[in-house]
């Protein structure tokens, strides 16, 4: 298969690419957290549909090694114009679906500089699943970031989804389901995809990024099953580990205007508060290891390390399964499109309360 270079989710993949290739259903929402490959994986099984050279499960083109394949994975709203791909092996199919530019594909993402895709882009890729394929024997529709369909363009989606054009297939790819209308979840075929092992993650930033064994994974284990997070970890992108635990030592003693000013700083962007939420329950978790079990605490510097160890040892084992039960309901809101700031307030506030015996 020519999926197999991608790490994690074998099965799954496996499975996708089989039932795509025999009877596929109209519609795919591929769910699953940030950084595991969903989108690299709803252009391959695209691949596999529209390759001129050899369709199926043996196309051509090898997404995880194929460079305009790396080229069209970086070019994501917010980020600097691709520059012109090198040349590959990969056949024209493959190689337009790569650059998303193959007349029976549409992909669909929320615009530069916008935060969520909206119902005009919605009817342009109703419009064109309306028309025939014109040079394969199917047209392919890709919804990146699915989370972020307002509900008019979500709304106007349902009878597509429902009753597509015989020749049409639909990928949509997700990092929260919970975002989606229930009558969008109910009219699509659900494939779920797991967080990456740190084995995994380790292996890909010794390989990609040259990192001595330890340090990857030091990071993996960071990165929470996320390929995304783990590079942007190995670059420098240090997660705010040490501002967090800060807040946490004095959490007892916070007011609403300390809250709120965490908030703002760590929390304000739906982004950065997912990734901040599973950060705390992940730091949460490492010290109930250590005051349960004795565990080695996986910190990125001594002095962090300590100071883990100290709030540790003040805290009761169940008011740190508490936090952490209430950090991940946090993130899994935030996810779902509520207000990032007031989950963040609301948590700290609640954090404080705990902590004071309240």
């Amino acid at each position: 298969m020519s999926l197999n270079g991608i790490v994690g989710n074998r099965e799954t993949i496996a499975g996708l690419l089989g039932e795509v290739g025999r009877r596929p259903s109209h519609a795919y929402l591929l769910a699953g957290p940030r950084g595991v490959g969903k989108a690299l994986v709803a252009q391959g099984l695209a691949q596999s549909i529209l390759c001129e050279r050899s369709p199926g499960p043996e196309f051509c083109c090898t997404p995880e090694n194929c460079p305009t394949q790396q080229i069209s994975a970086n070019a994501r709203p917010g980020r600097s114009k691709a520059p012109a791909p090198p040349q590959c092996d990969c056949c024209a199919g493959c190689v337009q679906v790569a650059l998303r530019l193959h007349p029976d594909l549409t992909y669909l993402a929320r615009q530069a500089n916008r935060t969520e895709v909206l119902i005009e882009q919605v009817r342009e890729l109703i419009a064109r699943m309306g028309v025939r394929p014109s040079r394969g024997a199917r047209r392919v529709a890709i919804i990146d970031e699915a989370e972020t369909l307002n509900l008019p363009a979500q709304n106007a989606l349902l009878k597509t989804i429902e009753e597509p054009p015989g020749s049409a297939i639909i990928f949509m790819v997700t990092a929260s389901e919970r975002a989606l209308l229930d009558t969008v979840r109910s009219r699509m075929r659900p494939v779920r995809f797991g967080p990456l092992q740190i084995g995994e993650v380790a292996s890909v930033l010794g390989a990609r990024m040259k990192l001595p064994p330890e340090r990857a994974t030091a990071l993996a284990r960071l990165a929470r099953g996320s390929l995304e997070r783990a590079f942007a970890l190995a670059e420098g992108s240090d997660p705010p580990v040490e501002q967090l635990i800060s807040a946490l030592a004095r959490a007892r003693t916070l007011d609403f205007a300390d809250a709120q000013s965490i908030a703002q700083e760590f929390f304000g962007s739906r982004e950065a508060a997912a990734e901040n939420f599973e950060l705390i329950a992940r730091i949460l978790e490492e010290m109930l290891c250590f005051k349960l079990l004795g565990a080695e605490l996986n910190a990125p510097a001594p002095e962090i390390a300590r100071s883990m160890s100290e709030l540790a040892r003040r805290l009761e084992a169940a008011t740190l399964a508490n936090l952490v039960e209430r950090a991940l309901k946090a993130a899994a809101a935030v996810e779902a499109m509520a207000n990032s700031r007031l989950q963040a307030e609301r948590w700290w506030m609640d954090a404080g309360a705990m902590l004071r015996g309240e």
